[in-house]
């Protein structure tokens, strides 16, 4: 019984311990099988976790780079909008400065036409006065050529009075009660009549009356001249000097009646006093170079004509001077482009064309000398075949068939 109960014993020993031992196999094995899904399992989370993290990190960088792009987009436009004033800026004021100078340009050229249509007006108004004029001159100039040889060489330009034509006076019966003023007046109508002796009547009246009277004093040395009566003239000038020191007319007037007595000097100390007083005197500069002329100083001459031009370049006797004066100096072109000055400005003055001729035939140009003596010819016929006769200038045109005709024909 005890060794069976001992053999009970042992079997049960054994299979408990079969038991713990399998027990423990599937324990462990469960531990293991435990373990190892746990083991499993841990790694999973760690990846998760950076999966996570890395799908944020790239949604930041996405949403950054988005918002880099629409800064650089925005930055973009504005540095084209601020380039774009920048420009603007800097052209505005070339763009105003050439919008200026068009304006001003052309309103530089409208003034410029405008002055040229009142030019060309005033020329044409000065032609027509000067037509009727020349016709005067004419007729003074043939009247003149039969009391005293024509200088056929220079024109002295004898000025007109400084004569105030004031409003007519009645004198009534009652000549007591007449004053200085009103004798000259008197003695200025009588002038303009050239009722010169009734005109000396009436200054000499009003110089009894008033003495002082440098006007009536000049105005009664134009009437003199007038009448070739020379000293008077002198006389009543320096008269008027002496009560009027800087008297620029009656000093040039009194140089004029110098002239006329060939005291060349004295007549260019008179004009030159005239000048001091005046130098804007183009008058007074023309017969300086005048009275120059006279003396074959042709370059002081020429000088003083300059001179007149640029006072008045538009002076016709100063044109044909400064010619003359240059032919003499053998300056033939230069002479030639005065005449021609002269001849637009007052193409009817005979004397232009005349010396135009006398010019072209001292350089040996007989055709162009015949064309200008024809034109000369047709303006004054008489006086300039009288002079063309015995010009001395003209002497190479004599034995020319043509320059006989054209003479004989108007014989």
């Amino acid at each position: 019984m005890k060794i069976a109960n001992q053999v009970a014993m042992a079997k049960t020993v054994r299979l408990s311990s079969i038991l713990k031992t399998s027990i423990s196999s599937i324990a462990l094995a469960t531990i293991l099988v435990s373990g190892g899904a746990v083991s499993a399992s841990e790694p999973k989370v760690p990846a998760l976790l950076a999966q996570q993290q890395s799908e944020k990190l790239q949604l930041k960088e996405e949403i950054r780079d988005r918002v880099q792009q629409e800064i650089d987009i925005a930055f973009g436009r504005q540095t084209v909008l601020l380039n774009g004033i920048a420009i603007a800026l800097t052209l505005f004021p070339t763009a105003a400065g050439i919008g200026a100078w068009f304006l001003l340009a052309k309103l530089s050229k409208q003034t410029t036409i405008a002055r040229q249509e009142i030019e060309s007006l005033r020329y044409d108004t000065l032609s027509q006065l000067k037509l009727l004029i020349a016709d005067a001159e004419t007729i003074l100039c043939e009247i003149q050529h039969h009391s005293y040889p024509a200088d056929t060489e220079t024109d002295i330009l004898l000025p007109d009075a400084q004569i105030q034509e004031l409003a007519p006076v009645n004198y009534g019966n009652d000549k007591q009660l007449l004053t200085a003023g009103d004798y000259a007046k008197q003695g200025d109508a009588c002038f303009f009549e050239n009722r010169y002796e009734d005109a000396i009547a009436a200054y000499n009246l009003a110089l009894q009356i008033q003495p002082d009277l440098a006007d009536t004093w000049n105005n009664r040395g134009v009437v003199l001249t007038r009448m070739q009566r020379y000293p008077e003239a002198i006389a009543s000038y320096e008269q008027a000097t002496k009560i009027r020191p800087n008297y620029p007319d009656a000093w040039n007037n009194r140089g004029v009646v110098l002239l006329e007595l060939q005291k060349y000097p004295e007549a260019i100390a008179c004009y030159e006093k005239a000048i001091q007083a005046k130098p804007d005197y183009g008058d007074a500069w023309n017969n300086r170079g005048v009275a120059f002329s006279k003396m074959q100083e042709y370059e002081q001459a020429v000088i003083s004509y300059n001179q007149a031009l640029q006072i008045k370049n538009d002076y016709t006797d100063a044109w044909n001077n400064r010619g003359v004066a240059l032919s003499k100096l053998q300056k033939y072109e230069a002479a030639i482009d005065s005449y021609d000055n002269a001849a637009k400005i007052r193409p009817e003055f005979y004397r232009i064309w005349y010396n135009k001729a006398r010019c072209y035939a001292l350089q040996g140009k007989i055709d162009l000398a015949i064309e200008n003596l024809k034109r000369a010819l047709n303006l004054n016929p008489n006086l300039c075949k009288e002079l063309a006769k015995n010009e001395p200038d003209l002497e190479k045109l004599r034995e020319h068939e043509a320059f006989k005709q054209l003479i004989t024909n108007r014989e």
